[in-house]
């Protein structure tokens, strides 16, 4: 795929209604023209049409690559032949009206004129750390919404992943997943199609109670013993905490030995007492390895929302660290679950 209109022939207004109509819009209206954009989001494939609708709509938009992932040559040679600016993360800097930001990455390099929108719960994190609340800061993470992507669409992804690159067949087999936030929750909802024996860590006291609830095992990350055994005990382990060298902190490294090991946060939670060439994909977020880490119908929504954010922005102008709308966040869910022959109810048992 060379240019914009082919990623928009690839996928269909069926996979990705939010994005076609939003082009649409855009180009019929070029609300942003004359916009400055810095765009720091995971640069692959599907990303170029949510950047196909920011040219669209007239902005002037650089676009870099988060630094916890390498960038893709082949996105970037479409950026090329469509003239949008590809700057590696380390050289952009400078003023813009808007920052589309994943992980705060932008936060001190760039300064936004009229807003900053993030995508991402370490980003909204650290923005809400931030002391220069001098613009609007819209986090699209703390939506409903975002667990399209995170819990379903992340889940997916590293389900898909595991399943394609592990040498043992997984179904039936015992897993271990450290973490029951968006990610762990997804990733157990996708492993539970193919197998009963699921085991949870997790360490916050209500978590525990819902991974009982929805009929998984849980145990307490806390008990270092029982962790350990359950390691021993499990064929394939996953960590979704986002906690950085949280296996290598906390517990005896031969348990997960031998072991199929996978990671899915952004930060090498397995640590310092396991080489890379013992997790599957070296140690990076596992479902990275795919050509497409997340499937489109589960980035759609989340594209389209970090995109209108910057309308919340300018019709709110109000200062400081705020989710996007409630109302708007209601109803792109109702919309994606509609089109895609879920109920909002089932949703909500997942989520």
């Amino acid at each position: 795929m060379n240019s914009f209109d082919d990623l928009f022939a690839h996928y269909p207004p069926e996979v990705a209604p939010f994005m076609h109509q939003m082009l649409a819009d855009y180009r019929a209206k070029q609300p942003y023209k004359g916009f400055t954009i810095a765009h720091n989001v995971p640069l692959t494939q599907t990303t170029l049409m949510k950047i196909a609708c920011l040219k669209a709509a007239g902005a002037d938009t650089v676009v870099t690559n988060p630094s916890f992932m390498t960038e893709d040559k082949d996105t970037i040679k479409v950026l090329a032949n469509e003239n949008v600016h590809y700057v590696p993360l380390e050289f952009v800097n400078g003023e813009f009206d808007f920052l589309l930001d994943c992980g705060a990455e932008l936060v001190d390099s760039c300064y936004a004129r009229k807003g900053i929108v993030e995508l991402t719960r370490t980003g909204a994190m650290r923005y809400q750390q931030h002391k220069e609340f001098h613009v609007p800061i819209v986090s699209v993470d703390d939506t409903r919404l975002k667990c399209l992507e995170t819990c379903l669409g992340t889940g997916e992804g590293v389900y898909r992943a595991i399943t394609q690159i592990a040498n043992i067949v997984l179904t039936n087999k015992n897993i271990l997943i450290f973490g029951y936030g968006k990610v762990g929750i997804g990733i157990a909802y996708y492993f539970s199609k193919i197998t009963p024996n699921i085991i949870i860590a997790e360490a916050d006291r209500e978590r525990l109670t819902l991974i009982e609830q929805r009929g998984y095992q849980s145990v307490d990350a806390k008990q270092s013993q029982l962790i350990e055994h359950a390691a021993e005990a499990s064929d394939l382990i996953i960590t979704a905490t986002g906690l950085k060298d949280i296996i290598s902190d906390n517990y005896h490294s031969g348990a997960f030995k031998d072991k199929l090991l996978a990671n899915a946060g952004a930060e090498d939670e397995f640590g310092f007492a396991f080489e890379a060439s013992e997790v599957l994909a070296d140690k990076k977020p596992v479902n990275f390895i795919l050509k497409e880490p997340t499937l489109m119908e589960f980035l759609d929504p989340i594209f389209f929302a970090h995109n209108i954010a910057i309308d919340d922005a300018l019709n709110n102008k109000q200062t400081g660290f705020r989710a996007l709308d409630q109302k708007a966040d209601e109803e792109i869910v109702g919309q994606w679950a509609k089109h895609h022959g879920w109920t909002v109810e089932k949703l909500n048992t997942i989520f």
